[in-house]
């Protein structure tokens, strides 16, 4: 990866004010002027991220390879890939803005969550880049007495919150930046698991401060980095841990819920074989839903060291 940028570098959503700009475009104009205004920032973005370009066309050469079925990767589809991360972001203002309901989106999987809400349990939700996540807010802010947190790497949490508590003033959900998480922040996070809330954990990229906590795991048939830090955490805060995806198919939101490990505490020699179960688990289950949507996953970084795209020149 020493030809590339970490992704912790990259702005995924802009800055401060590009991202009052496009709000403001939203208000105005609702999605049409959005997606206009957005045509070209995505553009600029596919033209000056070689990188990001070329992990896209990374993984849609997995894709292909692991079905045929799956357009050969090229430049065109790669552009198709960031726009429609672009569309995704159209949504998650959709969801800001309070016009994606708990009624647009279809849950499955639902009563685990219930169950766990019934009882006053908290845990652990392991999430990834794969879909739109922020269409959760929906679920939180319409399911009585769900709280969620969701962990980030970004300098940019303390904006997005206010961004969100701006233009979603009921919001039960917390960003909380996790880039030098330490004993205290464990604590905290505990407390809030204690008190029968939630909380999110991405499971699909490097540690910015420790970039060798990984672990090599199969992935599209190919050796990928997936970071051991979540799962260290997760297992730590001895809560029930679920794997969340949620999709959109055929123009509706699809939320997925499955329960990967339940709460308990174990040796350090226990510890270690739930954590290879744990991981094992959620990469075979991201492969599976990267499956169902193919182009929704926007990891835009490169996730297997040792394949090289051979497609960037391709038109």
């Amino acid at each position: 990866m020493s030809d590339t940028r970490g992704w912790f570098a990259i702005r995924e959503y802009g800055s401060k004010h590009g991202m009052q700009f496009l709000l403001a475009c939203y208000r105005v104009g609702g999605r049409g002027v959005f997606a206009v205004c957005l045509f070209p920032v995505i553009g600029f973005y596919f033209c000056l991220r070689r990188d990001a370009r070329r992990a896209s066309l990374q993984y849609l050469q997995l894709m292909h390879e692991a079905n045929p079925d799956f357009p050969k990767p090229s430049l065109r589809y790669s552009f198709y890939h960031f726009w429609c991360f672009g569309l995704a972001l159209l949504d998650k203002f959709s969801v800001w803005m309070g016009q994606i309901q708990r009624k647009d989106v279809s849950v499955h999987g639902g009563e685990l969550i219930d169950a766990m809400l019934s009882s006053g349990r908290g845990g652990i939700l392991l999430t990834s880049h794969l879909g739109n996540f922020e269409i959760c807010h929906a679920l939180s802010n319409n399911r009585a007495g769900m709280k969620l947190t969701i962990l980030h790497h970004s300098q940019h949490t303390a904006k997005f919150n206010n961004l969100l508590r701006r233009y979603s003033k009921e919001s039960r959900v917390e960003l909380m930046d996790v880039s030098n998480i330490d004993t205290a922040a464990a604590i905290y996070l505990s407390a809030k698991i204690s008190n029968g809330e939630f909380v999110a954990i991405a499971t699909d990229r490097v540690p910015i401060n420790n970039p060798s906590a990984v672990r090599e795991l199969d992935f599209l048939g190919k050796s990928a980095l997936f970071p051991t830090g979540p799962f260290v955490l997760a297992l730590a805060l001895h809560a029930p841990i679920f794997s969340l995806h949620c999709l959109k198919q055929d123009g509706r939101y699809h939320i997925y819920f499955e329960q990967l490990s339940d709460a308990h505490a174990t040796s350090r020699k226990q510890r270690q074989a739930l954590m290879s179960s744990l991981m094992n688990k959620q990469a075979a289950r991201l492969e599976y839903y990267c499956r169902l949507a193919p182009w929704q996953w926007f990891n835009f970084y490169p996730f297997w060291p040792n394949k090289t795209p051979d497609t960037e020149c391709k038109k």
